[in-house]
């Protein structure tokens, strides 16, 4: 055998060897024996449990170790036994020569993992990861912590016991997580429900390394929908840093990022369209040390839009921050590709914001925070000003100035759209929400005050430790403000909130046609909220104030220019309470106006007409086709003047009080009704009939004398009912038929009397009864003699 010959059979040999080695190598090399080992790692430093059917080396797709069938759950009391990840196999692709020495370097592969994440009251399974003894730990070994993972390989040589140390053989050059799919469960309720789920997310860690530029590329493919929005398209994150050490410590870490949105079409109610030919992204870099972290150099990249931030986080344990945002615009028309709904109302406008926030993330009641926000529009100005020294106690103030202000263009279209309701099935929602309020208020009449309403305002736990203490004013003064039809010019509001104590020292405005001053007084801290005020209305018209109270009616019941001066108190703000606690007393001019309801002495005169065609005259010598010619006006007009009338008004408990006298050319309505806040009427009146109507009744019939009293008057007992718009008037026949049976009778006896002082036979007859009666015991007056 030649040189040659024996060259080769020795290449061959070594080749069939490494061949066997490989073939032979997974059966040799148990990874299963360090699972336990694995398990107490993990249990030692996490809430949770880990888990694997199987560990075993992989040769012909790669040499590595593959794990199967991996699960990770929460061992915490508030998740326990929630699966945080699962995932089908782990690949760690190991370089072959390190593994001979029994060390594993290389690159993790995870393929189609499942996680959860889960909330509940404020936590979620991520952060409860982490054992508190674990942390303290971490702390007392912090020279150890900074270590490289080649240095801690070198120490594993010649550490004692450290031989047995799964951990100190790994080093992951790379971290790769393909298809990932995230959900999000809130399982704070009593049953788990599901808030988000993201599809086909990819994670690659890679050039894993000190002093390396570690490059992170994050991205994920969204398919979202609800009722308002869609979401669909890849979101991605670029992300590179740079880690020093100074000796076994941490220096610094250098980060330059890219968050991109290019690739993404979004649609939010149709206010705000962003398609995928609509570059939106942002890019940030910084530095972060033991010390701080610090973003000097952000950008964002949508449109014409010039956003640039600084953010300084120092003192870590704090949180403390120094941190400025601006986002500029000197020509906002090119967002209207993006903004459909305000396309016209961005031609020329302008957008200047500057913001600080400074002090403890983590204490909120240090945090000072102030922004500046103007921005010119088509037809709307606004310059804002929040200003607070305090977020926990509320110390600051809140400043708004604009001379146009058309506030439903601006937001209306990221509002919710009503649905269309058929005025039939209105109609009965409508009847059923009454029969529900006055149910509620049956209910409330036999709680305790504190239990008016369920929908009733209240300060939640946050909200109260949010005003303990505060001290928070705003200034509001707006020339012309739109919303919808409603234009208010002049709007001027300063208010104060100190502890729980909200007072409005001015709310002006000119509305409705006229001028509106009011000022109040609440206490925010009480359940349901008291509070009191004055309001002045000068000059309104009651007709566009009754349309904003209730925009689906076709006519308002009053009409005209009117002055109206009050003073009020009540508890709660819903209409249920409203109606058992309100309480006012004012004054009301009307300089002109007219009730567009039905003229009651109309609707009475209508009742009036029935009883006379239908009431009985027997044993009366009366001529019913003389006495049925009797009509009182039933007048189908609904329009009456209310030109300078003027009086007191008293709202009691939630009633308007109706104690008014009217008078006009139909004689005099004295009103003794309540008016509830539903619209509803009840009560009673008492109608004098005037000269002339009571004239105009005794032409029509000789008998319209019975129906007036001695007074010579003509009245009419009223009983009131329905609602102010539709009212229902009756009145008491009784009497009516008690008066004219009395008057009539009365006529009756005196003509008798007449006649038998005419003839003397009669005469002698009578004189001879009433003796025979007299003589017997009976009172002849009682018999009307």
């Amino acid at each position: 055998m030649n040189t040659k010959t024996k060259w080769l059979v020795g290449i061959l040999g070594f080749i069939l060897f490494i061949v066997l080695f490989l073939l032979i190598l997974p059966f040799m090399i148990d990874f299963n024996k360090f699972k336990p080992q694995i398990q107490n790692i993990v249990a030692e430093k996490l809430n949770a449990k880990v888990n694997y059917s199987s560990a075993r080396l992989t040769i012909f797709t790669g040499i590595g170790i593959e794990l199967k069938d991996i699960s990770l759950e929460n061992t915490d009391e508030v998740f326990m036994g929630t699966e945080l990840f699962k995932v089908k196999n782990i690949k760690f692709k190991t370089e072959f020569w390190p593994l001979l020495k029994g060390k594993f370097i290389g690159n993790i592969e995870i393929n189609n993992p499942e996680i959860n994440l889960m909330r509940s009251t404020g936590r979620n399974n991520i952060t409860s990861l982490i054992k508190k003894q674990a942390l303290k730990g971490n702390n007392s070994n912090k020279n150890d912590e900074h270590k490289t993972q080649e240095e801690n390989l070198i120490d594993s040589k010649t550490a004692p016991n450290s031989g047995n140390s799964f951990a100190d053989k790994i080093l992951i050059k790379s971290f790769e997580v393909k298809n990932a799919t995230f959900y999000v469960y809130n399982v704070s309720g009593p049953r788990e429900q599901e808030i988000a789920k993201i599809k086909n997310m990819n994670l690659i860690i890679s050039n894993i390394g000190v002093g390396k530029d570690t490059k992170i590329d994050f991205s994920t493919d969204l398919d979202i929908k609800d009722n308002d929005y869609s979401v669909k398209g890849l979101v991605s994150l670029n992300f590179i840093i740079n880690t020093e050490l100074e000796g076994m410590e941490w220096k610094n870490s250098i980060f330059n990022s890219k968050l991109s949105f290019d690739n993404l079409d979004i649609n939010y109610k149709n206010a705000f369209v962003k398609k995928k030919s609509i570059p939106f992204h942002m890019n940030f870099s910084g530095m972060a040390s033991p010390k701080n972290v610090i973003v000097d150099n952000f950008k964002l990249d949508l449109q014409s839009l010039d956003a640039k931030a600084k953010v300084n986080i120092f003192g870590l344990d704090k949180l403390n921050s120094d941190i400025q945002f601006s986002l500029i615009s000197q020509n906002l028309s090119e967002l209207g590709e993006i903004l459909p709904q305000h396309k016209d109302m961005l031609i020329n406008a302008t957008l200047d914001l500057k913001s600080k926030i400074a002090g403890s993330l983590l204490q909120p009641e240090t945090l000072d925070i102030f922004l500046d926000l103007k921005s010119k529009l088509t037809d709307s100005d606004i310059h804002l000003t929040f200003d607070a020294k305090s977020v926990k106690p509320l110390l600051g103030s809140l400043k708004i100035q604009s001379q146009n202000l058309y506030l439903s263009k601006i937001i209306k279209p990221f509002m919710s759209k009503s649905s269309n309701t058929p005025k039939n099935e209105e109609n009965k929602i409508t009847s059923n929400s009454k029969k529900e309020e006055n149910n509620e208020s049956e209910k409330n009449t036999t709680s305790s005050p504190g239990n008016i309403n369920n929908d009733e305002f209240t300060l939640t736990d946050k909200e109260k430790k949010l005003l303990a203490g505060s001290d928070f004013y705003t200034e509001m003064n707006i020339g012309k403000l739109v919303y919808d039809n409603i234009i208010i010019n002049n709007f001027i509001l300063n208010s104060k909130i100190k502890n729980y104590n909200a007072t409005l020292n001015r709310l002006s405005m000119n509305l409705f046609s006229g001028s509106l001053l009011t000022t109040a007084n609440a206490d925010l801290g009480v359940y349901p909220v008291p509070y009191y005020g004055n309001l002045n209305l000068n000059g309104v018209k009651l007709e566009e104030i009754f349309k904003a109270i209730k925009p689906e009616s076709q006519k308002s019941p009053i009409e005209g220019k009117a002055d109206i001066k009050m003073n009020y108190s009540a508890r709660g703000l819903t209409r249920p309470a409203l109606s058992k606690t309100l309480n006012s007393k004012g004054t009301f001019l009307f300089n002109d106006g007219t009730i567009n309801t039905k003229n009651l002495v109309s609707l009475a005169g209508e009742q009036f007409n029935k009883f006379v065609k239908n009431t009985s005259l027997v044993g009366l010598k009366i001529d019913s086709d003389s006495l049925k010619k009797l009509s009182l006006s039933d007048d189908k007009s609904t329009k009456k003047s209310l030109k300078n009338q003027r009086g007191d008004f008293e709202i009691k408990d939630g009633k308007f009080l109706l104690r008014n006298t009217v008078s006009s050319e139909e004689g005099i309505l004295k009103l003794h009704a309540d008016i509830g806040i539903d619209e509803s009427l009840s009560g009673t009146a008492i109608y004098i009939a005037s000269n002339k109507v009571r004239d105009n009744l005794t032409s029509q019939s000789k008998y319209a004398k019975y129906f007036l009293n001695e007074k010579g008057e003509f009245i009419l007992d009223l009983t009131l009912d329905g609602t102010i718009t539709n009212p229902e008037v009756g009145i008491q026949t009784s009497e009516l038929q008690k008066k004219l049976v009395k008057n009539a009778s009365k006529e009756l006896t005196n003509k008798l009397k007449e006649e038998i002082k005419k003839n003397p036979e009669a005469q002698k007859i009578q004189e001879d009864a009433k003796k025979l009666l007299e003589k017997n015991g009976i009172d002849l007056q009682k018999l009307g003699f």
